[in-house]
């Protein structure tokens, strides 16, 4: 058996793609025959480094019965289109968003033979399986790579970051609370884009606040990574943030907004920056939980999520796991 992860052929960076090359990485760590598969042959990203093998739709690689392709939640027409062909399909479900943006009206993915699902959070497994009566969904985790995304407290600086690829109100934020309080006019806003992993971790390793104002997320990777630098994350949960993300209480670690409400989150910044200023013992309380949160999406929780997934696949469809095994 052999398993495909179909992978867009996009070269931004993004969480859901280095995702998926991670799975494959897990898998032929642990003696799985797994292999990324893009289109267009000659295909390579270039903002992280990675020695999986690629294979190319280019190539028309031959598919067995036995072999599965894993296709990402954003291509329901391919799953349409390979319908009838005997190899056997999963789907990576990573962003809750892009689960109907491609589906028509009236079907799901049970209608295209998909009964295995992968998602990327709680939040998403429970959506799949109540809106597509899907019983084998299975939330994988991720992992956080602690040794660029790391928190020092001498290195941080009093500047918001945030990520321009699906920001919604970051610019809008940084007009309205330095029109309200003149003594934030130098407070500098760091736009994080086209950056690669190491020069993205070095600006959250800086900045004291990390704006999240995507409304629509997967397990929202960046809030982890910021929380694993040490940032003072403030926004929108995303959705799928929900899994971890604390807005009260002794557990806090994230100042939470109303979703899409840039009014609340201007608010809320404005006075985060006072409690900053002011050393306000609350502002270390919630570092340090957010560093704890993060500390719990280690490389082993991960690869133990995906092995979960491939061990229960395989025992379902009369395999043995271990004849996979090295």
């Amino acid at each position: 058996m052999r398993i495909f992860y179909l992978c867009p052929d996009f070269d931004l960076p993004s969480g859901g793609v280095k995702q998926l090359y991670r799975h494959v990485e897990i898998l032929r760590e642990n003696g799985y025959d797994a292999y990324i598969l893009h289109s267009n042959k000659g295909f390579k990203l270039d903002w992280f480094d990675s020695q999986v093998p690629i294979v190319y739709s280019d190539d028309s690689p031959s598919l067995a019965a036995d072999d599965v392709m894993v296709i990402p939640e954003g291509s329901a027409h391919i799953m349409k289109q390979l319908m009838s062909h005997p190899f056997k399909k999963v789907a990576a479900a990573l962003n809750p968003m892009y689960l109907f943006e491609s589906l028509p009206l009236g079907e799901n993915w049970s209608h295209y033979g998909i009964q295995w699902v992968m998602a990327g959070a709680k939040t998403i497994e429970d959506l799949i399986r109540w809106s597509m009566a899907i019983d084998n969904v299975y939330t994988v985790g991720i992992s956080v790579d602690y040794d660029i995304f790391h928190y020092t407290a001498e290195l941080k600086k009093f500047q918001a970051a945030y990520i321009t690829r699906k920001d919604t109100h970051s610019e809008l934020v940084e007009k309205i609370v330095k029109c309200q309080n003149a003594s934030l006019i130098n407070l500098e806003f760091i736009k994080i884009e086209d950056l690669n992993f190491l020069d993205y971790a070095g600006v959250l390793r800086q900045s004291e606040i990390f704006l999240a104002t995507s409304v629509h997320e997967g397990i929202h990777w960046s809030v982890l990574e910021a929380m694993a630098c040490g940032c003072i994350c403030i926004g929108y949960h995303g959705i799928g943030g929900q899994d971890y993300i604390v807005g009260s209480g002794d557990r806090q670690n994230f100042i939470l907004a109303e979703s899409a409400n840039f009014i609340d989150l201007a608010q809320k910044f404005t006075e985060l920056t006072e409690m900053i200023r002011q050393k306000d013992p609350r502002i270390e309380a919630i570092r340090q939980n957010a560093l704890s949160t993060a500390a719990k999406y280690s490389p082993e929780f991960e690869k133990q999520t995906v092995l979960q997934f491939w061990k229960a696949f395989l025992a379902a469809h009369g395999l043995d796991v271990c004849s996979n095994l090295k």
